[in-house]
């Protein structure tokens, strides 16, 4: 298992105070986010979670490996940002408003392209039937 996305997913269920929200958050099962916590718990030998039916909180050592996994997680997106803004490559998200029509015979058939050519930009399409008014 990656020791990288065990942090991150141990971080989100404390910061979503249950397995269920840091599942949808993560876009993960509830089983494979508590494999995640329990195979970590597991190879660290302590338990980092009390867990009861209706509550989610922190053992001590939970809170102190917490506190270390927020510095590292925080401190590679740094590293991430500071070298993507270096290297002036486009990332972040798009949002883009068109009309269905205009958006399916002219946009749609670009996308797949657009994201071979900018991989860290993510896109927000919004197709409408509306009329706008410009003015």
């Amino acid at each position: 298992m990656d020791r990288f996305q065990e942090m991150q997913t141990f971080c989100a269920v404390v910061d979503a105070g249950s397995f269920v929200k840091a599942a949808e958050l993560l876009h993960m099962s509830k089983p494979a986010v508590s494999r995640h916590v329990a195979d970590m718990e597991t190879r660290l030998g302590v338990r980092l979670l009390h867990r009861t039916t209706r509550r989610l909180s922190l053992t001590e050592e939970g809170a102190v490996f917490y506190s270390r996994c927020r510095e590292l997680l925080s401190g590679l997106e740094e590293a991430e940002s500071e070298l993507s803004s270096r290297s002036g490559a486009a990332r972040g998200l798009l949002r883009v408003n068109v009309p269905v029509s205009f958006g399916i015979q002219t946009l749609a058939p670009l996308w797949g392209v657009f994201h071979d050519l900018y991989p860290q930009v993510r896109l927000d399409v919004e197709l409408f039937d509306r009329v706008v008014d410009v003015v």
